[in-house]
């Protein structure tokens, strides 16, 4: 007969899961019988006492006391092939807003206006996932974000060697108007890999005084922000490079819809070349499988070459692109 989790157990499984999010629940058909049957599909309820799923049959609602285990999964994928590639650019671009989450944000249609004091282009921009129901959005987007004394930004992704003023139909208006394309970012993705956890990279639950002492002086300037942020990822790990008491290197996890999301990482100048990132890396998948996450995804500057080689030699792929583009002073907003 299969063992029932303890209490315990059962709080650790129900706080990998959130409504809105994908997961498979196994769970006993009856209390104390070991038949086991599995439910995939989204999370529509969740409470101490039940999980709902709405699955491709239906709705099921399972008692809490039958569950004997629950971990989030990926969206469903959108084409064929590997996990971490057959999702499309879209539903990756909008499950990554989880891991850098803004402060405040609006959907004008299908477009998501983001707020965040300023701090990363991700948080502070609009992402075009579809049509914003507007003959013209613009002024409605400029004037946004000028109740909030930012200029509006646009974050346009497309696929490997798009050129987003001439393959975006958006793009190609905005820099008619006087827009100018900036940043090209390359969005990465790679299974999860097997990696022993590193002795000398402990995963703190938040982080503490030696993290942010290592970590990068733009993350250090908006400390505050980037603690709220922090606050609104669904669940987070950060871990910490240390040579002997000092902090050699910082990384940021994010864990939502079933993906690793990696940011912030940074090694101090006098680390650099001694493959700190790695190791950090090595920890981040440890984490990543003690939790039931298989995929992982980070961005990164085009133009940071040694980053780009890094995580290719840890299995990530390019899977889209995305650039920025910002008004010029004499842009038209209106």
């Amino acid at each position: 007969m299969t063992t029932p989790p303890s209490e315990p157990d059962l709080t650790r499984l129900l706080r990998r899961l959130r409504v809105g999010e994908r997961a498979v629940v196994r769970w006993r058909l009856e209390v104390g019988e070991p038949m086991l049957t599995d439910s995939v599909g989204t999370i529509v309820a969740l409470s101490e006492s039940s999980v709902s799923v709405l699955t491709r049959r239906g709705r099921v609602d399972i008692e809490t006391s039958r569950i004997a285990a629950a971990k989030p999964i990926p969206p469903a994928p959108h084409r064929r092939g590997a996990a971490h590639l057959a999702v499309s650019a879209g539903v990756l671009q909008e499950l990554m807003v989880a891991g850098m989450p803004p402060l405040e944000s609006q959907w004008l249609g299908r477009w998501l206006l983001r707020a965040a004091a300023g701090y990363t282009g991700r948080a502070n921009s609009v992402l075009p996932l579809g049509s914003s129901d507007l003959a013209d959005p613009i002024p409605t987007v400029a004037s946004w974000y000028a109740d909030r004394g930012q200029p509006p930004l646009v974050q346009l992704f497309g696929p490997t060697g798009f050129d987003p003023a001439a393959d975006d139909p958006l793009g190609t208006s905005l820099v008619a108007r006087g827009w100018r394309v900036f940043q090209r970012t390359v969005v990465m993705t790679a299974p999860v890999p097997l990696a022993q956890r590193p002795p000398s990279v402990p995963v703190l639950d938040s982080p503490d005084e030696r993290w942010w002492a290592a970590s990068s002086p733009r993350e250090r300037e908006h400390r505050r922000v980037a603690t709220r942020i922090n606050g609104l990822v669904p669940a987070s790990a950060f871990p910490l490079a240390l040579d002997g008491e000092r902090a050699a290197g910082v990384a940021r996890l994010a864990f939502a819809n079933g993906w690793m999301g990696v940011f912030s990482v940074h090694v101090p100048t006098e680390y650099r070349r001694r493959g700190i990132a790695r190791t950090l890396m090595h920890a981040a998948f440890a984490e990543a499988a003690d939790r039931g996450i298989s995929l992982s995804y980070l961005q990164v500057s085009a133009d940071n070459t040694a980053a780009v080689r890094l995580y290719e030699s840890l299995g990530y792929v390019p899977h889209h692109e995305y650039y920025y583009l910002r008004p010029d002073r004499q842009a038209q907003l209106r």
